[in-house]
């Protein structure tokens, strides 16, 4: 497949519920959404939205896995780079190369090097500011009170999981195009 749109996105995602033998809760855990929302793009119920599709897209690309395994902070910057979607048509050759640019593309010596790098470009400093900054995350967490923040994130998370209603963030009524 060379392109996701709106169309083939329910069936791409369900494909990949088969392939990489994951739930569609697994999938809206992953991407931040809730269930039904995954429930009703993979029954054809609703379209994705321009951000599902790029997300969506970099799941598919990098699997479930890798997927799951990165920060909101690392899921936006992909879609910030990824950009605008023409007409909700994203080609796989523009998210491989975003997500190649940002240092994902595997946990190789330089991979985890370029993805320092962009961490440490955050403070403007390159891969040693990246290491400081990975290393102050948790000091900084700690002292602003952890265990505060887990149980507010999780109630937050919760919430958005089991949401019942279209969100559109994620997801468009069938009567847009």
């Amino acid at each position: 497949m060379e392109n996701l749109n709106r169309s083939n996105f329910g069936y791409t995602l369900t494909q990949l519920t088969k392939t990489q033998k994951v739930t569609e809760k697994q999938i809206a855990k992953a991407i931040g959404c809730s269930y039904k929302t995954i429930e009703r793009l993979t029954g054809g119920k609703s379209y994705p939205s321009d951000e599902m599709i790029k997300q969506g897209g970099t799941l598919i690309l990098l699997g479930y896995e890798r997927y799951s395994k990165l920060s909101s902070a690392e899921k936006e910057k992909i879609s910030e780079k990824i950009g605008t979607i023409g007409g909700g048509v994203l080609g796989f050759g523009s998210i491989t190369a975003v997500v190649s640019s940002l240092g994902f593309a595997g946990l190789s010596a330089a991979g985890v090097t370029s993805g320092l790098a962009a961490l440490g470009a955050i403070i403007g400093g390159g891969m040693v500011a990246g290491i400081t900054v990975a290393a102050a995350i948790p000091v900084s967490a700690a002292a602003v009170g952890y265990g505060a923040i887990k149980g507010i994130k999780a109630l937050v998370t919760h919430y958005k999981f089991s949401q019942e209603g279209l969100d559109p963030i994620w997801e468009l009524p069938l009567s847009t195009r």
